[in-house]
């Protein structure tokens, strides 16, 4: 039967598949359900569609979850075997339109899968899958159905797949987001302040702050190539392989010696890590070690220095060796590291907020709080380019208190 509106036909369904892709968060089952009902009794006319079931695949067989209209009452659980040569077919075609000539159709069988011999089945899904499967009236427009029931497959499958990945995704950034302190650590006579922003769910840049002991803080600041799953897995390697280096009480050069060489056998020569270590004393001494890390600001009242002393980036090379650097954190001083997110964020004419910038920033407001000076910068950072992040952008914020 041909369409007598095609305009209104053609809205519904683009209707129809705005609310399929729009339906974060909705169950799965609950999904091809809806999609089943609105099919049969949106469009049973236009497409000739008679009723509708939904199978899961589950174990190799196709398992009832749905019905609607059917003429035959058939109980939920019903299963069907893949081995079935009608089933077959459409797994081979994810979309297929049956009748009494397709091969291995059984008619008495049909008439209790789908109420009839004539029928159009999609398989929609990824990981999970599932079977929409309509029982078609006299007049079937081919052409019709098979443009229809496509444009549903493809959507309904994009969703179903998007919510797996959206899912695992969410997963691992709750997995990576408990490798950050779940709060900064109290350390007398200093103000602590750090923030991260990730370009996707999960990130590549990271932080850490490790009491060792009542007299000794380890702060961390690092950035993994790449962006999103790869480098948040990779994060998670190194602030693992480094709380547990430095924990065991390993000098600072053996830990990151053995972290290198971890990560240099557990991912692939294409990737690296960036790393900012060191150990602050109550006293204000501070050992440390850059391995490839963008050089943190040390802001005393007799000038600014650069943390640059340590080596290469953690990964490429199996038997890279650290240099220890040395500095001291006056009162009233300040420690600024921070990735270069911050720093390569570039405007619309191409220029970077670069490293001049982020100076004055810090200059400007040195006399402030710890979370004041970290909310100045992402602001500048933010104000030099209205965009989006391009890249994960971090911060960490040490302010020695000069009372103290």
């Amino acid at each position: 039967m041909a369409i007598s509106d095609p305009k209104t036909f053609y809205r519904k369904l683009d209707s129809l598949l705005s609310k399929i892709q729009i339906a974060s968060g909705v169950k799965h089952q609950e999904l091809i359900s809806t999609v089943l009902r609105d099919l049969v009794e949106e469009f049973g006319q236009e497409l000739s569609i008679r009723n509708g079931r939904a199978y899961e695949i589950v174990g190799g067989e196709l398992v009832l979850i749905s019905d609607r209209k059917s003429p035959i009452a058939t109980p939920q659980g019903f299963r069907l075997s893949m081995d079935y040569p009608p089933v077959r077919l459409l797994l081979e075609h994810r979309c297929y339109i049956f009748d009494a000539a397709t091969p291995g159709i059984d008619p008495a069988f049909e008439q209790e899968v789908v109420g009839g011999t004539t029928s159009a089945a999609i398989v929609v899904g990824g990981e999970r899958e599932w079977v929409l499967a309509f029982g078609l009236a006299e007049g079937w427009e081919r052409e019709t159905i098979e443009f229809s029931l496509n444009a549903i497959r493809n959507a309904l499958s994009y969703r179903l797949e998007h919510e797996w990945l959206r899912a695992d995704l969410e997963e691992t950034r709750t997995i990576q987001r408990s490798l950050f302190p779940d709060r900064i650590p109290e350390f007398p006579g200093y103000e602590i302040a750090a923030r991260a922003e990730t370009t996707e769910v999960v990130g590549g840049d990271f932080y850490d702050f490790i009491p060792l002991d009542e007299e000794v803080m380890g702060i961390a600041v690092g950035d993994a190539s790449g962006h999103g799953l790869p480098a948040a897995l990779l994060v998670r390697d190194v602030v693992t392989g480094l709380r547990m280096g430095v924990e065991k009480d390993m000098k600072i050069t053996p830990a990151l010696r053995k972290l290198n060489a971890v990560i240099h056998r557990s991912t692939l020569s294409t990737k690296f890590v960036s790393l900012f270590y060191g150990e602050l004393e109550r006293n204000g001494n501070f050992m440390y070690v850059n391995a490839g890390h963008n050089p943190p600001f040390l802001v005393l009242e007799r000038g600014v220095f650069r943390l640059d002393v340590g080596g290469s980036v953690l990964g490429p090379l199996p038997g890279i060796r650290f240099k220890r650097g040395f500095a001291h954190l006056d009162k009233g001083g300040l420690l600024v590291a921070f990735s270069d997110g911050i720093i390569e964020r570039a405007n619309r004419k191409g220029e970077e907020f670069g490293e001049e910038r982020l100076q004055d920033v810090i200059l400007k407001n040195r006399d402030l709080s710890a979370k004041e000076i970290l909310d100045a910068i992402f602001r500048a950072a933010q104000d030099h380019s209205r965009s989006r992040w391009e890249d994960d952008a971090t911060v960490v914020v040490v302010r020695r208190l000069s009372s103290q």
